[in-house]
């Protein structure tokens, strides 16, 4: 079968775009960080700095870090890199070191079941990629958040940014470290969602395994599901209930699963059984999902797309038989197909509809001509196999630099709670699409 023949899965990506931010200089918050090292504020500029989410004007969302720095992006380095700013920002929520004291306790003053007084991070201004609009971070925890969706948000974009090269080329073979590329890209930014919906005190799946470091992580995810300053982000569209963080973490685990449909369909042995059970997979992932409503009639065509490529790929497992049965087998196979994908419209699908009718004539010529069997009912659908697992973006721990600094320099509270710390600004609409966009690769 040649390039050309090739009934491919519909690639097209769902990015929300990249969530954008303004540069920050925590050096000069001073009202805001007046009892932080030096050091660590120099250490979160420079380390924010290299989120790729820069944008100094968001009603001109053309001009950003990302359209700039997007063909230098190393997947390892940037992690890295997020990593480090969210381990520094991590640093504002944790207890400072304190001497206990016998006063202390009779006072009852810090001890380790003591609230973090919370540190305003308003300087840090965020779109909210859901509703278009920006809002900024009131405390240390709404950064931590905001950072991590960020990241998760370029994660999808590059892996779609390679999709669609490796796609316009059509040589896949010669693409497939660009395919590799954006797998594993993709596993890494479900683990990424997935650590968004752990921060917010709502894990989108529950573990069943009894290790001392998930249930750190449980009584983790139920403190934090405890805590005011993490739960005043269900204002934010972004983090409202955890629905586009879930939606997200099935999108990326569904897409990895058609890069690898991609690459097996356009091998020159193709397991048509196994094309079509991986078809099946992502038809029930898209299916599953209770996405934002933006998404939901994208997710509904892909849900009857694969439904249908699962039925062509039984199909062709009949038609490689060379037998009455097989032959006669495909044909019902390829009608199943067609007309699941009959009231679906694009340049794919218009292309796929025009592979199911040729073959569909071959088969039922070859039938008419040579076997003259009964054509059967379709088959039962195929169970469906999964071949993508998230790889877990792990828990980060507090920067060094946090134990390093002096325990005064350290210290995160503001210096008078009541008179210095600034309410955030109203959320503003703005212009811009930087919003949903599905576009068709």
């Amino acid at each position: 079968m040649s390039l050309k023949e090739v009934l491919r899965p519909a690639c097209d990506g769902l990015s929300l775009g990249i969530k954008f931010t303004k540069p920050v200089n925590f050096s000069v918050e001073k009202t805001l960080f007046a009892n932080v090292a030096p050091a660590i504020l120099d250490a979160l500029t420079a380390a924010r700095s290299k989120l790729l989410c820069e944008c100094k004007d968001f009603k001109k969302p053309t001009q950003n870090q990302w359209d700039v720095e997007k063909s230098f992006f190393q997947t390892d380095a940037y992690f890295q890199s997020a990593s480090e700013y969210l381990s520094l920002v991590k640093g504002f929520t944790e207890q400072p070191p304190v001497v206990d004291t016998p006063a202390d306790d009779q006072e009852g003053l810090l001890s380790n079941d003591t609230l973090v007084p919370s540190v305003p991070f308003t300087c840090c201004e965020w779109m909210d990629v859901s509703s278009t609009t920006f809002v900024h971070s009131l405390n240390a925890h709404h950064e931590y958040a905001h950072t991590l969706f960020a990241i998760g948000c370029v994660g999808l974009q590059r892996a779609n940014d390679l999709t669609q090269v490796m796609l316009r080329s059509r040589d896949f073979e010669f693409d497939e470290p660009k395919l590799k590329e954006a797998y594993n890209l993709l596993l890494r930014v479900a683990g990424v969602f997935d650590a968004v919906l752990s921060w917010l005190g709502t894990a989108s799946t529950t573990s069943t395994e009894l290790s001392e470091d998930s249930l750190a992580q449980w009584r983790a995810e139920q403190t934090r599901a405890g805590n005011s300053d993490i739960q005043s982000l269900q204002r934010v569209k972004d983090f409202e209930s955890g629905v586009v963080s879930k939606a997200l973490n099935v999108v990326a685990l569904a897409q990895a699963q058609e890069l690898v449909l991609l690459r097996g369909v356009t091998k020159d042995v193709v397991d048509w059984v196994l094309m079509g059970k991986l078809a099946m997979d992502i038809s029930r992932r898209y299916a599953e999902l209770n996405p934002p409503a933006k998404f939901a009639s994208w997710c509904a065509w892909k849900h009857a797309y694969y439904v249908g490529l699962s039925s062509y790929y039984q199909g062709m497992a009949e038609w490689v038989k060379n037998d009455g049965p097989g032959c006669a087998q495909a044909v019902a196979q390829f009608k199943s197909a067609k007309e699941q994908l009959a009231n679906l419209q694009n340049k794919e699908v218009e292309r796929s509809k025009t592979i199911i009718d040729r073959d569909l004539e071959i088969a039922t010529a070859r039938n008419q001509a040579v076997y003259l069997e009964m054509v059967p009912a379709p088959c039962a659908p195929l169970d469906p196999v999964s071949l993508v697992q998230v790889q877990p973006f792990h828990p980060v721990k507090s920067h060094t630099l946090w134990s390093e600094v002096s325990p005064t320099h350290a210290s995160t509270a503001p210096k008078t709670p009541s008179s210095t710390t600034p309410s955030a600004p109203p959320v503003q609409q703005v212009d811009g699409s930087s919003g949903c966009a599905c576009a068709v690769m």
